[in-house]
């Protein structure tokens, strides 16, 4: 099931000698809860928002932490996942450097692409990744569990 986690990308940024831009520690996943509306994590039935658990065990997971480690950086979501036969149209950049920093998934973001460069310095810094999991019953809702990213996107 394809999921998104929103964040933002702090102002600690510099840029390589060719005018590359590197997004130094950028929080792009955390542990705790975040609520969701059902269809957003597949239930066909349900009204209001479902509570969704990201356990400290399946967020820091090595293999959660290996997946995200050199995914593309995107422009907004892109329409379908990115593979090598589509990641020319979407990737703009690559994440690197992945790491748990506290209740977060921290990475560096190097963006190549001029257009996206320009936006993340005129203000857009959201931040939204996708990635791949699945849902259990847990409590009062659901946990995500093999967190596996697929890209990092930029987003307003």
């Amino acid at each position: 099931m394809r999921a998104f986690y929103g964040d933002r990308i702090s102002p600690n940024q510099t840029k390589t000698p060719e005018g590359f831009l590197i997004c130094h520690n950028v929080p792009i996943a955390r542990t705790g809860t975040q609520d969701y509306l059902p269809r957003e994590i597949g239930l066909k039935d349900g009204t209001g928002l479902v509570h969704v658990h990201r356990h400290a065990e399946d967020v820091f997971s090595p293999a959660t932490l290996a997946s995200f480690e050199g995914k593309p950086v995107t422009d907004d979501h892109p329409s379908q996942e990115v593979t090598p036969s589509n990641y020319g149209a979407y990737m703009k950049g690559v994440t690197q450097n992945v790491r748990q920093q506290g209740d977060f998934i921290v990475a560096d973001l190097v963006v190549h692409d001029a257009q996206l460069i320009a936006e993340i310095e005129a203000g857009k810094r959201e931040i939204s990744c996708g990635y791949d999991c699945h849902y259990e019953k847990d409590g009062d809702g659901y946990k995500q569990t093999n967190i596996i990213g697929n890209h990092v996107a930029v987003v307003d």
